[in-house]
Order: C-alpha cells, then structure tokens, then sequence
C-alpha cells in the first residue's frame, strides 16, 4: 500500500517509461505521506479504445489512480497528487500530432477495513 494504477492509451506505449514513472514514484512519493517505499506497488493496463469528449480522435490520456491508506492529511494528499503528475509528464509525452492528457486522483481507503496478505 500505495496502489497505483495507470491506465493509458494505446497509442502511448512507445513514448511512454513506464519502467521509470514507477521507480521515480517509488523512490519520490513515500516521504510525503510517511510511507515506506516497499508497500508501493504500481500496475499499467494499456487501453485500445477510448472516447474522448464530441469523438475527439486526436487525444491520448494517461489516467492514474493512487490508492492510499486513511488518515494523511488533505494537504499531503494534494501533494501526493502533484507530485505523481509532475512525474507522469516527465515519462510520458504526445505522439506527433497528438495531443496529451494526465489525470490523478489520490483516494483514501479505510484503515479499519484494509485486509492484505501477504507470503
């Protein structure tokens, strides 16, 4: 715990380090939110097929979802959030003739019904 899941659009692959936005992640993100850096986790799923807005066919997304233990105040959240984007568009960038979206959204789950195991 963190879990971080990026989806992408497909057409991203190759202009995307998928390797290096989730080793800086790893390496960046813990201190803010006083976490240690073995309970990050990080997953990708390459999207085919999306629908932007009218049918806007020239748009690629990048799409992460960090998912964080309760009780870390708003202020580290937000910080979190900014920092993992900050990060997301130094790995990532726009094919030629694409244009580029990054979203984060940073949520808390609940301490009390977190469940992990682990071998």
């Amino acid at each position: 715990m963190p879990f971080i899941t990026v989806e992408y659009s497909a057409p991203l692959a190759p202009t995307f380090d998928r390797q290096a936005f989730a080793q800086e992640v790893h390496e960046v993100a813990p201190a803010g939110i006083n976490a240690p850096i073995d309970a990050f986790k990080s997953r990708f799923r390459c999207v085919e097929e999306s629908w932007f807005g009218a049918g806007e066919d020239d748009l690629d997304a990048v799409l992460i979802q960090v998912a964080i233990l309760s009780g870390r105040t708003p202020k580290a959240i937000e910080h979190l959030s900014e920092t993992v984007l900050e990060i997301a568009r130094k790995h990532v960038s726009a094919a030629p003739g694409r244009r580029l979206h990054i979203t984060v959204e940073t949520r808390e789950m609940e301490r009390d019904y977190y469940r992990a195991h682990k071998e």
